[in-house]
């Protein structure tokens, strides 16, 4: 290969050299301090979000009279790929899954202009569609609790409000802090039934009397003596007495009516139908949202020392406190891995200093770590990168890499002058004769990681920052190698260093005269090699077929979710005793740390007959017991009559959101057809095959019983022939039942709801109902069952639809491999259920997210490895060296596979990243063998004598390259032992990547040493063979 004269630049520039790495150093150091810390990196998922509601309208009206029209107004939107709706009572959330490669932004203003076009269709008591982009950045960083044993949920949220929120908003970087739960204010207007009869009124006269007499409109401009006075009509309501005194119309007698003669006017706050106590305690909670280029550990430190600030001005009793907080967790994910770099480059600064025979040479090879870190934090700063999980482990992965290139120039280096050279001489000679082995395996190792930077999907995109890290750090190594470690070993090694050899330097001596015997029989015995490659290459294949696969692997979060359901229609405080009673029995266990209660609430839903407790254990190191296992446990505790209990693991893998867990215990199973009893009806059997293994943590299709519904049918001939219409009964009953808003007052510049409905004493049963009277003609008011009928029937709950199609998904959590529950239900549906015409299932969510992935990840690395290829026969000039160099990387494969299949570890996404890395590794060392095999064969004829010339030369040159090959192979499998012993919090996540390195290390470094010198010669000697007989005919 052709040589590179950069070392002689560098040499004879020696203080430049150390300038240059100083200001390097600097930049860096300053990076560091600069860059963002976030949780996750920054990315885009291409996924837009519809959230609209109607309250308490029932699923099937919000589908049709909301839901329907917003689907087909944005379905025929260019790059939508899924349109997925959740419809539950009173609200509805519209999830719309784009094509990878749109356009997220202009999608939105395209599904903005589309809803727009809709508005005046959609029913004008309803939520305003409100459309969101997810991005993890804009979710709350910190949940903060508000408590009190001795206030009332009015006066806790008035202090989340009018103290919490305006202190937080102050900090800079802080986005919003959002007051949720608690009661909300509103002025009632509770309507008589019997007064609006005695003076002829229905309660439409009291709405559009108060709409009428509380209004602020702009008039016009008057000018007198050159002033323009801006004229405006003002009449907003000041005070509750002027609501009260309202007039509605005028008697006979021309006595006014007022609102007051009528209703009663109260100044009150929200009907209680939720509850939340952390810990037993009456609470609100505040959502804290930072800016989007805000650094999150900046951000969640000075809301804690606003906290601080804040308790000591609390009322008596009232406390506020942490309940969630992305900061600890970023902290607690940096210092693991920060331990786990530093633990890294102790052991590497160790097996430096045995193996490489003193400390001046160890100083050479260990100066190349500091300056790439630097370089790497200089580069994602201005790459616009952030510290976060991916690029932290990047770099800690990246320790045991940094020194390999400096290895194989110090190791040259040094024989140079062990040889007789003069300092300079050894320098120059050193680095110039691997410099291009050096080149091309560094190019390969970073053409390995192309192929990711090119994948698309969430997870690829989560990982587009790891190998950007990866690429920077490999990158400055190499840089480093042939212009720091040269100027370093020309200014602190010399001969004499050399010729005292301690224990590890003999030992290594031993070895080598042991390697170059076994490699000497081998290489006259190439067939054994040839059968070894055969068997490793089939081994290989066979084991990736057969291992487990997952997504990214289950950590400890210790936070679990408890979903609690009574039989519908059952009251709130129904709820509150249960709830009460799993509450004690969770607050005598010593595993959890907090209980947050959300009682006539679950998940995207807010029924009276709900609950939900969401716990958060004590950290890993207190208890005995995993996440998982606890969760076993409570689904045996928690029981009681009638109450359904569903018990969920929360946040196993990498997790953004309901609906964004990459975990591998997680599998959705979605059912699909025209009927949803039916769809019931299939998930009720799987889940009766499902729920007694031992194995299956939950099984939920997210159905309850059916909620009990009165039905109103109108008589449409009765209807027109009074005069008016199905629209005016509607809403005329809905006044009375629920209630209608009337307008707003203004209060300390807030704005009020005013809300009309009929006094709760006059409807205490179904027969009150009947009584109502909707509407009247002439004098004559006419009750609702003059125009028609009620009928008792079961409603539903909630419903989903993807692609307009009815879908029921069956949400199975399992203590172990997703991949292996899966077939058993394939199996199962196929054995035992019979599908009716029209059905079929599919699995969705993380499940589909994995299997997409490994295709992905498959296909990225048979990429990488045929770019590989091109790279070395670039280098090369050669089509023969690359192959046998390549067949290095199955060496690499079987190792890793059988460590993670003897310690029971499946193929998860980050173990395929460690073949990504393994195979860079993997192939540096048989490019820097196969290149010294030439080097020291040149200019000798091809002969596989025992004794003749381009043996001997052939095994000197491998014996050179054991020492930097072995050397390079033990300092990056010690620098991963620290990550793949799990210790720590979220370890679980990275342990697998570094077990695939450490058994494709182990296991290829040796077969390379000795398996791809007797290739290559095979190949020689079968193409001289060839050349031979082609010369002969």
């Amino acid at each position: 290969m052709k040589q590179f004269s950069i070392a002689g630049s560098v040499l004879r520039r020696p203080i430049t050299v150390i300038m240059i790495t100083l200001i390097v150093i600097f930049f860096g150091i300053f990076s560091l301090q600069n860059l963002r810390v976030t949780l996750f990196p920054s990315i885009n998922i291409p996924v837009l979000a519809i959230s609209t509601g109607y309250q308490n309208v029932s699923p099937e009206d919000i589908n049709r009279i909301i839901v329907n029209p917003i689907e087909g107004a944005v379905s025929a939107i260019e790059g939508i790929e899924t349109l997925e709706a959740r419809v539950n009572r009173g609200n509805a959330f519209i999830i719309l899954r784009l094509e990878d490669g749109t356009d997220i932004r202009k999608t939105e203003l395209k599904v903005r202009e589309a809803i727009d076009n809709i508005l005046n269709d959609l029913p004008s008591q309803a939520q305003e569609p409100v459309i969101f982009q997810f991005d993890p950045e804009n979710r709350p960083i910190m949940r903060l609790s508000i408590d009190a044993s001795n206030r009332g949920l009015d006066e806790l949220r008035n202090i989340g409000v009018e103290l919490v929120e305006p202190r937080l908003e102050r900090i800079d970087g802080l986005a919003s802090a959002e007051t949720q739960g608690g009661l909300e204010r509103r002025i009632y207007v509770d309507v008589s039934p019997m007064s609006l009869a005695q003076h002829k009124l229905v309660p439409a006269d009291i709405e559009n009397a108060l709409r009428q007499n509380n209004a602020q409109l702009p008039i016009g401009n008057i000018v007198t003596d050159r002033i323009s006075y801006s004229v405006r009509a003002q009449s907003t309501y000041e005070t509750v007495e002027q609501i009260a005194n309202t007039i509605v119309s005028v008697s006979e007698n021309d006595i006014p009516i007022r609102v007051k003669d009528v209703a009663e006017v109260t100044d009150g706050f929200t009907d209680v139908t939720s509850l939340v106590t952390v810990n037993d305690r009456n609470s609100v909670s505040v959502d804290v949202q930072k800016s989007s280029d805000a650094n999150t550990l900046d951000v969640v430190n000075a809301v804690k020392a606003s906290l601080d600030e804040l308790n000591e001005i609390m009322p008596p009793g009232v406390r506020i406190q942490v309940l969630s907080d992305e900061g600890r967790t970023i902290e607690d994910s940096i210092n693991n891995l920060s331990q786990s770099a530093t633990s890294a480059l102790i052991v590497v600064i160790i097996i430096i200093l045995i193996f490489m025979g003193g400390w001046r040479i160890s100083l050479v090879v260990a100066s190349s770590i500091p300056v790439s870190i630097a370089a790497s934090f200089a580069a994602m700063y201005f790459a616009d990168l952030t510290l976060n999980i991916l690029t932290i482990s990047a770099l800690a992965l990246a320790i045991g890499l940094l020194v390999d290139n400096s290895i194989v120039v110090t190791e040259s280096i040094a024989r140079k002058l062990e040889e007789g050279y003069t300092k300079f001489e050894a320098a120059l000679q050193g680095t110039n004769e691997v410099i291009g082995a050096l080149l091309g395996s560094t190019l390969t190792t970073l053409g390995v990681f192309v192929p990711i930077i090119m994948l698309s999907g969430v997870q690829a995109a989560l990982f587009k920052e790891f190998a950007y890290t990866i690429c920077f750090a490999i990158g400055f190594s190499f840089l480093s190698s042939i212009i720091l470690v040269p100027v370093i070993s020309l200014l602190v090694l010399d001969k004499s260093q050399f010729d005292k050899k301690n224990f590890a330097l003999k030992g290594i001596a031993k070895l080598e005269r042991g390697y170059t015997s076994i490699l000497g029989w081998i290489l006259h015995h190439k067939y054994v090699a040839l059968l070894a490659m055969l068997g490793i290459i089939s081994g290989t294949m066979y084991m990736y077929q057969t291992i487990n696969k997952e997504g990214f692997p289950e950590s400890d979060s210790g936070q679990i979710d408890i979903d609690i359901r009574l039989p519908e229609g059952s009251k709130l405080v129904k709820t509150m005793d249960v709830m009460d009673a799993f509450n004690a029995k969770l607050a005598e266990m010593p595993e959890v740390e907090t209980r947050i209660a959300s009682i006539g609430r679950s998940r995207w839903t807010e029924q009276t007959n709900r609950g939900e407790i969401s716990v958060v254990l004590v950290p890993e190191s207190e208890r005995e017991m995993t996440t998982n296992a606890f969760s076993l446990k409570l689904r045996r505790e928690l029981v009681s009559p009638g109450v359904e209990v569903r018990v969920r693991v929360e946040g196993g893998g990498l997790r953004f959101g309901r609906g964004f867990d990459f975990g591998s215990g997680s599998i959705r199973l979605s059912l699909i057809g025209p009927e949803i009893d039916q769809l019931v009806a299939i998930s009720d059997k799987i889940e009766a095959k499902l729920i007694d293994d031992p194995n299956v943590i939950s099984v939920d299709n997210g159905r309850t019983d059916p909620t009990p519904e009165l039905h109103f049918y109108a008589d449409r001939e009765r209807v027109g022939r009074l005069g008016t219409n199905l629209m005016t009964i509607a809403s005329a009953l809905r006044t009375q039942t629920l209630g209608n808003t009337a307008g707003y007052y203004i209060s300390d510049g807030r704005e009020i709801p005013i809300e009309v409905r009929t006094r709760k004493s006059s409807l205490k049963s179904r027969d009150d109902l009947f009584d109502i009277e909707v509407f009247q003609v002439d004098d004559q008011r006419i009750p609702i069952v003059a125009v028609g009928d009620f009928v008792a029937e079961d409603g539903v709950d909630s419903f989903q639809r993807r692609d307009r199609e009815t879908i029921l998904d069956v949400n199975i959590q399992v203590n172990g491999d997703a991949n292996e529950y899966r077939s058993k239900i394939i199996e199962f549906i196929q054995s035992e259920i019979v599908l009716p015409e029209g059905y079929r299932f599919e699995f969705t969510g993380s499940t589909n997210e994995t299997d997409q992935s490994n295709r992905e990840f498959f296909f990225a690395l048979i990429a990488a490895v045929l770019l590989m290829y091109m790279i070395m026969a670039s280098l090369f000039e050669n089509f023969r060296d690359p192959f046998v160099i390549w067949l290095c990387i199955f060496m690499a494969a079987f190792g890793a596979l059988a460590f993670l299949t003897i310690l029971g570890n499946p193929l998860s996404m980050t173990a395929q990243i460690g073949m990504f890395m393994l195979v860079g590794i993997i192939v540096n060392n048989g490019i820097v063998l196969v290149d010294y095999i030439h080097l020291y064969t040149k200019g000798n004829p091809f002969d596989t004598k025992k004794d003749s010339p381009y043996m001997v030369h052939v095994l000197e040159a491998c014996r050179r390259r054991m020492r930097p090959i072995l050397l390079t192979a033990i300092t990056t499998i010690f620098s991963m032992i620290p990550l793949s012993l799990e210790l720590g919090s979220g370890a679980e996540i990275w342990s697998p990547l570094a077990k695939a390195v450490i058994g494709g290390l182990v296991f290829g470094a040796i077969l390379t040493l000795f398996i791809t010198p007797a290739l290559s010669v095979g190949f020689n000697q079968m193409i001289s063979w060839v050349k031979n007989l082609v010369s002969s005919d």
